[in-house]
Order: structure tokens, then sequence, then C-alpha cells
């Protein structure tokens, strides 16, 4: 969802599983809903700016009804687009140095280089994609 951020309200810092946690309470829409950050001056939820967000409705163990925001983070970041990017650029390493051993073995002219690299590295990629199925 998206809303325009009305408020942001810092409750406390306590000490977590994984570190130091900022609490906050974040107005947006006539409601509230609870945020927890890694550090105190976060900044993925701004007072007058809008922001996409999930919404979780929880319930407690004692019962009372309450809810979280997480911010939706941009997929350029995630470890899986690294991830992928690496491995893609392992490929075109790969590609061109095969390239190279063909020129060297007389079987492609050099100035066809280009074309036959983005060929094995397409060709690796499918390769990829349909061990994965």
């Amino acid at each position: 969802m998206k809303a325009v951020i009305k408020k942001v309200e810092f409750l406390e810092e306590k000490e977590g599983q994984y570190g130091m946690q900022y609490s906050f309470k974040i107005h947006y829409d006539g409601k509230w809903a609870y945020y927890k950050a890694k550090k105190k001056e976060q900044d993925k939820f701004v007072e007058g700016q809008e922001c996409e967000f999930t919404e979780e409705h929880l319930e407690s163990k004692k019962g009372n009804k309450y809810s979280i925001v997480k911010p939706i983070y941009q997929q350029g970041f995630s470890n899986f687009n690294r991830a992928v990017k690496k491995e893609q650029s392992r490929y075109s390493t790969m590609g061109t140095s095969y390239v190279k051993d063909l020129i060297v073995a007389g079987k492609i002219d050099i100035k066809d280089w280009e074309l036959a690299s983005e060929k094995i590295v397409k060709f690796m990629l499918e390769l990829d994609r349909k061990n994965e199925n």
C-alpha cells in the first residue's frame, strides 16, 4: 500500500537478537502501526512523504491487536539480483575466454569475437534456466 506519512514517533531502543533495534509509531491514513529499524535515524518513513509499504495485522499473546508496517525495498539491491549479476559477469568472462581460444585455433575470425561471445553467454544462461526447472 502507499500512503503519506503524517507523523513518526520514536518509542524506544532495545537490544535485540540482531543488535540494537529502534521502535517507532508510524501514523498514516488515520491509522498507526509499529515499525522496527536497525538505526535510530531511520529514513524509510518520513513525515509528509509518500511511502510504499506492507501492513500486517497481528495479535499479542495477551490478545491485543496491533499492526506493523514494513517498507518495500527496491529490487535492484537484493542479494538475489546481486548473485544474478555476478553469475552473468562470470559467464561473460567465460564466453570471451572461449572465443579467444576459438580465434587462436583459427575457428573464427577476430572481427566476429563480440557476436560469438554474446551467443556463448546466451547459451549458458539458457542452460541455467532449463536446469532450474
